[in-house]
């Protein structure tokens, strides 16, 4: 049975004509009988007394009395001497919608962008995820460094003035725009002023700004396949036309001319660390692709994910840094080095590009919140990112071998391990017969959490897997998770 509750119940759509023929008083009880009765008011709920509403809608208070004794008589409200006046949380059918005929809802009528969005891709997918071991795409948040970025918040927040609690400028907080300037050239050796810098709210926004500045309703977009399916949902979702171009041991070569490829306006690469196959794109199929967007009067789009850990030497530049044509959209973020719910990420964009992207920025979302821009933008000017990165590399350098060396110590027959130089991620291919997508269950409810290979794919049908996460676990406990894993294909279990 509901409790009563102390809280009043909103009443501030009471419409009441002083020129009808009916009284107010029957007004009122009509009004308030239907938000009973579809749940407007709950059952248990307390109205406001008579004074407050006298007060505030200037009703006189015989009229009110008058209505509360007419909904009380039918049994709609019960009066409690000393504490007000409730609906009556045991009359019969009081629940939202009771008493009305429902009708069939119809589909919404939704644009094709709208369309491509609502059917590709279920909301639930971006439910919040528990950390537990091989969940890919999560960085080591056990060792971010919280009182030191405590301190600069709490410093932050103490000194806030009119400008930072504004609207902020476009293209992103100004120091933060030098400081990722500087944060590029440093890690990535790429050359770039501030006013080519636009903050975002991390790389999927950075994309969705992208796609919607360069991409009219069909234009073709080529993109690696398998790669973020999310990615893909974003550029249809834009009204574009997604054409998949085969990943191998090299990452994404340039495709043939033809009728699919045709009038192309994007090409989407993830050269150093391709995602999810973790393939290391060489010099000279990077330069093919800028011949390519030269050719063709095109756009590359360099997500460099993951370029922050490598475990076999020193990546090579971003494409950025060799394309003179100024054909290549560079899109990086802090998520993976710091914490996936910063969400500040970045576009460092050719000059003929940047103008229109901060337009295109200002008129959607304004920005993100200025004031952690500020915090972010004093993390890395005082060097306490590049500490971090050293930190966190230390450490996935022994997850990762911890990961590597637990599977060569159990040399299960049935789960076969991947190796590659880049990334936060491994991929175990799984035995003939079983598909990645049928064991997701059973690995939840082992108390393991995984991505399935196959759900990356466009057109291939040779990939199956799981992505095999080793960021956010501690190296003690990667063993125990290998041996859980490996248990779960053994037919004697």
């Amino acid at each position: 049975m509901p409790e009563q509750t102390k809280h009043f119940a909103p009443l501030p759509f009471l419409q009441l004509d002083r020129t009808s023929a009916t009284p107010l008083y029957l007004q009122l009880v009509q009004q308030l009988r239907r938000m009973i009765r579809d749940g407007g008011i709950k059952p248990g709920q307390k109205l406001p007394s008579t004074r407050w509403l006298k007060e505030h809608h200037g009703i006189a208070r015989s009229t009110l009395v008058a209505a509360f004794e007419q909904l009380a008589s039918e049994g709609y409200l019960q009066s409690c001497t000393g504490s007000g006046t409730f609906v009556n949380p045991e009359f019969p059918g009081l629940h939202p919608g009771s008493g009305i005929a429902a009708e069939a809802p119809q589909p919404p009528r939704l644009s094709q962008r709208g369309r491509a969005a609502a059917e590709g891709l279920d909301p639930s997918y971006f439910n919040p995820v528990r950390v537990r071991p091989f969940l890919a795409n999560i960085p080591a948040i056990d060792l971010f460094p919280h009182k030191v970025w405590g301190r600069i918040e709490n410093r932050i927040r103490n000194r806030l003035d009119s400008s930072m609690m504004a609207y902020g400028q476009p293209g992103g907080y100004g120091p933060l725009r030098e400081a990722i300037c500087d944060h590029v050239l440093n890690r990535r050796g790429l050359k770039c002023s501030p006013a080519q810098v636009i903050v975002t709210n991390g790389s999927q926004q950075s994309l969705n700004l992208i796609a919607a500045l360069l991409l009219d309703p069909g234009g073709r977009v080529l993109m690696e396949d398998p790669s973020s399916p999310v990615v893909r949902l974003s550029f249809q979702a834009q009204g574009g036309t997604v054409v998949p171009v085969r990943v191998t041991e090299t990452g994404a070569a340039v495709p043939q001319d033809g009728p699919q490829t045709d009038g192309a306006r994007l090409a989407y690469l993830t050269p150093s660390c391709q995602y999810p196959l973790g393939a290391v794109m060489p010099i000279a199929q990077r330069l093919e692709w800028m011949d390519w967007a030269r050719r063709k009067d095109a756009w590359l789009i360099e997500d460099d994910l993951d370029n922050e850990f490598m475990f076999g030497g020193r990546p090579d530049p971003a494409i950025y840094c060799d394309d003179h044509q100024g054909r290549t959209i560079y899109v990086s973020s802090f998520n993976n080095a710091l914490f996936p719910s910063l969400r500040l990420g970045f576009i460092i964009a050719p000059p003929a590009l940047a103008r229109p992207l901060m337009a295109l920025s200002a008129i959607t979302d304004r920005g993100p919140n200025t004031w952690l821009q500020a915090v972010l933008a004093e993390f890395i000017s005082q060097g306490h990112l590049s500490t971090h990165m050293r930190r966190m590399h230390s450490a996935y350098v022994r997850r990762r071998r911890a990961m590597i060396s637990s599977f060569d110590r159990i040399a299960s027959p049935h789960v076969s391990l991947r190796q590659n130089t880049s990334g936060l991620r491994v991929i175990a291919d799984l035995p003939p017969g079983t598909r990645d997508m049928d064991v997701l269950d059973r690995l939840d409810a082992a108390g393991l959490s995984a991505y399935a290979l196959s759900y990356y794919c466009m057109q291939r049908q040779d990939l199956n897997g799981l992505l095999l996460g080793f960021g956010c676990t501690h190296e003690d406990g990667i063993p125990a998770a290998v041996e859980k894993l490996c248990s779960l294909f053994d037919p004697g279990d």
